[in-house]
């Protein structure tokens, strides 16, 4: 595996200690817990937070310099991203990172200044969507479900179907749909989306490139809660005594934080492989649909295990609603089953050794 070249890890480090600092003092608990109603915590996302990311810079730095960017490209946006998961921050930083790298540059320079916010379709592995969207020349028809912050986000990148059957991407206004509510496991809001002759702005036919890209970014999300996880667990065992001793050295709980540690270093591992498979092989590439479908497998079944050893680890407090380890469960299983679950994402990729036997790559 070779690095990056050196100013652009110098950029991404940059990234990572301005992203740490703008989500460090995000405080969770300001949104009311999922686990208290089955209503969306929020009609919207988290407006003052997008906000802070445009107006210091780390929505830059992740576009492209044509367009005024910082350039840092794929590795920034996955740095922030796991930032974010940590954090949980109430942004659609997946979908709209998704867009901006399929999409003309034309409107990068709105998402640059937090101006424009961009949703996507893109939750649903392929395989499970019964009735995709139709376009016929620059009209939208159908329905499409799971998009998230469709009250404020301004635009939305669905797949559809084209009259020739070939499966292409429609960027289009949200103003021209029609919304249904639906609400997540985190208790983020959701929409199901009703077009009808909706005229389309831009149409691309990167379909697989975009689902690749949600099921890394998904990854990325998860690799974060799992830390953070990790993090809340060892404080946790560390500080809680019983029997005149912390909980952490007893010889169970060491053993089963150790399983906890392996598995968010190898969702880190596996994900960070899969960005520079892409980097050094293209998207498209035998090499990086492999690495990309295993991140994406190891970081659902990692994430669900970290975050599950961890309630375990708490005892009661793990399932308590004034603790914070309730939301992270809630956020690992919605990732988790982002763009496919770990048994879609597996069935792919054994689809995928079939087709190209991992020898012909080496």
């Amino acid at each position: 595996m070779t690095v990056l070249d050196q100013s652009v890890d110098d950029a991404l480090e940059a990234v990572g200690e301005l992203s740490i600092a703008v989500f460090k003092d995000l405080d969770i608990e300001a949104t009311r817990s999922p686990a208290y109603s089955n209503e969306p915590v929020s009609d919207e996302h988290d407006r003052r937070l997008w906000r802070t990311l445009a107006d210091t810079g780390l929505l830059a730095a992740v576009l492209p310099e044509s367009v005024g960017g910082g350039g840092t490209g794929l590795p920034g946006m996955v740095r922030l991203l796991t930032d974010a998961g940590a954090a949980l921050a109430r942004l659609p930083l997946v979908e709209t990172f998704v867009a901006v790298s399929v999409i003309d540059e034309k409107n990068l320079a709105a998402v640059i200044s937090g101006e424009l916010v961009i949703t996507a379709a893109l939750a649903e592995h392929p395989s499970a969507v019964a009735a995709p969207l139709r376009l016929t020349g620059q009209r939208l028809n159908g329905i499409t479900q799971l998009v998230p912050y469709p009250l404020s986000a301004d635009l939305a990148l669905v797949p559809a179907l084209r009259e020739d059957g070939k499966e292409v991407l429609a960027l289009v206004s949200l103003s021209t749909a029609r919304v249904g509510d639906q609400v997540t496991t985190t208790g983020e809001p959701l929409g199901v989306l009703e077009f009808i002759d909706a005229e389309v702005m831009e149409v691309s036919e990167a379909v697989d490139e975009a689902r690749a890209l949600a099921a890394l970014f998904s990854s990325a999300m998860l690799c974060g809660i799992a830390a953070r996880a990790l993090a809340m667990t060892a404080e946790y065992t560390g500080g809680r005594i019983q029997f005149g001793h912390p909980l952490a050295t007893f010889q169970g709980v060491a053993l089963r934080a150790a399983d906890l540690y392996i598995d968010s270093r190898a969702m880190q591992a596996a994900l960070w492989d899969a960005v520079y498979a892409i980097a050094e092989n293209g998207i498209g590439s035998s090499r990086a649909r492999y690495a990309v479908a295993t991140a994406k497998v190891w970081a659902s079944d990692g994430a669900r295990r970290v975050v599950g050893s961890a309630h375990h680890l708490h005892g009661g407090f793990g399932v308590d609603v004034t603790y914070p380890l309730h939301r992270y469960h809630a956020w690992a299983r919605y990732w988790e089953l982002y763009g496919g679950s770990a048994e879609a994402w597996s069935g792919d990729l054994g689809e995928l050794i079939a087709a190209h036997p991992i020898e012909e790559d080496e």
